[in-house]
């Protein structure tokens, strides 16, 4: 028995040495993998080499007495001002590791929490946006259009989808370039932002094509509202190389009925409208009418 309590210190002093260099070994191959990790690592083998050094004490105090080392060892090792030794030890270490968490690790996990936060924020956004016109993707006003759907038909609210398309814009590119070809698109978006309410939502679907979805709106209103839209549009182009573009939109308007099953079938009916607006000559605003479909009622308030 005796001699299994002078080994046992000699065991934890291997598995301690094993852990030490396992820390070691892999902080050498990863360096920059760890992150703030690498000062818990610190730590850890902080901590590590204080359990060694304490257990190689006792381990040699022990074994001299049980017969493993000369007794001498363990006469020099009784010694008080050695015996105290480990204690001051285990105090230092402590308040060097109580220092690299509170002082170091701890603001730093948190500043890294909050990039890492702020990162995801970022990709979400723009996951959401059109990277051209700082609007809406088609992804994402799917994803709100689908909500204000069900919003509306649940609670018998009127809405209404306008779909936007700039009229010859690919003679636009054709005459002067791609690069004015973007401004005019980040133009058309801008008005369509700028006159759009707090509660509309606005996305470029396509390559020159915009939808609108506008909540609480019927289609007479949303009707009078693309018509002003129109106007804004033409009456403000820009300018390029001293030239002022003359730029038009035609707009498909479509309002959901009782029977809408999805934003796709509602998106459709809009681009059936812009179609016919395109058809009859472009720069003018068409209603998508259908005979057999039961319109979409406002609530009684």
């Amino acid at each position: 028995m005796s001699l299994a309590a002078a080994l046992v210190y000699w065991v934890i002093v291997a598995i301690w040495l094993t852990v030490l260099s396992t820390i070691v070994f892999f902080y050498i191959r990863n360096p920059y993998a760890f992150g703030t990790t690498r000062l818990l690592l610190a730590v850890l083998a902080i901590d590590t080499f204080r359990n060694i050094i304490e257990n190689i004490y006792f381990g040699a105090y022990f074994g001299s007495r049980y017969g493993l080392f000369s007794p001498g060892i363990g006469d020099v090792l009784s010694w008080p001002a050695l015996l105290i030794l480990p204690k001051i030890l285990n105090v230092i270490a402590g308040c060097v590791v109580l220092g690299l968490l509170l002082l170091r690790w701890l603001p730093l996990a948190i500043g890294e929490r909050w990039k890492a936060h702020q990162h995801a924020s970022d990709l979400e956004t723009l996951a959401a946006m059109d990277w051209l016109t700082g609007i809406c993707n088609r992804r994402q006003f799917e994803l709100l259009a689908s909500g204000e759907l069900v919003r509306c038909q649940r609670y018998l609210r009127p809405l209404t989808l306008l779909m936007v398309d700039i009229d010859h814009f690919k003679s636009v590119n054709d005459r002067f370039g791609h690069e004015a070809g973007d401004r005019v698109l980040q133009y058309v978006a801008a008005v369509c932002r700028t006159a759009k309410r707090d509660s509309d939502i606005v996305a470029r679907v396509g390559g020159e094509e915009f939808a609108l979805m506008l909540p609480e709106t019927t289609e007479e209103a949303a009707a009078q509202f693309a018509e002003r839209l129109r106007y804004q549009v033409r009456d403000c182009s820009p300018t390029v190389d001293s030239e002022k573009l003359a730029v038009t939109v035609s707009i498909g308007v479509a309002g959901v009925t009782l029977v809408t099953p999805s934003i796709d079938i509602l998106m459709r009916h809009a681009d059936q409208a812009l179609y016919e607006a395109k058809r009859s000559g472009r720069d003018q605003v068409v209603v998508w009418r259908s005979h057999d479909a039961p319109r979409q009622t406002m609530a009684a308030e």
